[in-house]
C-alpha cells in the first residue's frame, strides 16, 4: 500500500541481515510516478560505524569491510535533501541536494539495490558507488575505490560491482542528455513550512527486509518481501 503523504518513512541501507544507516524521512508523495521523500537537516538519524566504534569514513578501506558496520546516533547536516525512489525496481535512487537557504546544489545518484518496501520504510544495500551531477548536468563518478575494495575483500561479488557499474554509467548518459529525472524537475523545491521534522520511531531497527545484492539477480521484490 502506498504511504500517506506526510507521515515518517525510513530509508535503511542494510547488508548481510545489519543495518548500517537509517534517515527518518516525511514522504511527499508515493504514486505510479516513484516515492519522494524528504530529509531536512538536523534531523536525527543512525550514521554507519565501524565494529569498534569509528566512523566508517576514518577506517581505511584495506580495513573498511573486514568487519561488519553497525549504527550510532548521528545527525542530518549540511544540506536538506528530496529523494527519489524510481517505480519499478531500479538500483538506484536520486537525490536533490539543498542547502541552507533552500537553494538547490546538484543532484545525487546511490547506487544500491532497488528497494524493498516494508511497514516502515524502505531496505536496500548501498553498492558503495555514487554519481554526483551538477546543476550544468556534468558528472563525477564518486567512490569507485571503495567498490574496488569491497570486492577484493568479498564483500561484494564482481558480479554485483559490474552491476553497479553499469547503473552509474546509465544514470551520467541521461544526466549528461538532461534526461528524466535531471530535466529541472524538483529544483525549485520547496517544503510546506508546516511540515514536522521527522523523528526516529522506536521501531527503527525492524528486521532487514532486504537481502544481499548477490542475492537481487533473478529475484523481484515481490519475493524478497515475502
Amino acid at each position: 500500500m502506498p504511504f500517506e503523504p506526510g507521515r515518517t518513512a525510513l530509508v535503511r541501507h542494510c547488508r548481510g541481515g545489519l543495518i548500517q544507516a537509517v534517515r527518518p524521512c516525511l514522504v511527499v508523495s508515493d504514486d505510479a510516478d516513484g516515492v519522494l521523500l524528504w530529509l531536512p537537516r538536523d534531523t536525527p538519524t543512525r550514521t554507519s560505524l565501524f565494529a569498534d566504534g569509528r566512523p566508517v569514513r576514518d577506517v581505511p578501506l584495506e580495513e573498511r569491510f573486514t568487519r561488519p558496520w553497525h549504527t550510532g546516533p548521528g545527525v542530518w547536516s549540511g544540506t536538506s535533501v528530496l529523494e527519489w525512489i524510481p517505480p519499478g525496481e531500479p538500483w538506484h535512487t536520486v537525490y536533490w541536494f539543498f542547502d541552507g537557504a533552500g537553494r538547490f546544489r546538484n543532484w545525487y545518484v546511490n547506487v544500491e539495490t532497488p528497494p524493498v518496501r516494508w511497514s516502515g520504510g524502505f531496505d536496500s544495500d548501498d553498492l558503495e558507488l555514487d554519481v554526483v551531477v551538477a546543476p550544468d548536468r556534468s558528472c563525477v563518478l564518486k567512490d569507485e575505490d571503495e567498490l574496488e575494495a569491497a570486492v577484493a575483500a568479498g564483500d561484494l561479488s564482481a558480479r554485483v560491482a559490474e552491476r553497479t557499474r553499469l547503473e552509474a554509467s546509465a544514470a551520467i548518459d541521461a544526466a549528461t542528455a538532461g534526461r528524466p529525472p535531471f530535466d529541472g524537475r524538483w529544483t525549485d523545491f520547496r517544503p510546506d513550512p508546516a511540515w514536522p521534522r521527522p523523528q526516529l520511531p522506536a521501531d527503527w531497527d525492524h528486521p532487514v527486509v532486504s537481502t544481499s545484492a548477490e542475492g537481487r539477480f533473478g529475484a523481484s521484490a515481490a519475493d524478497l518481501a515475502e
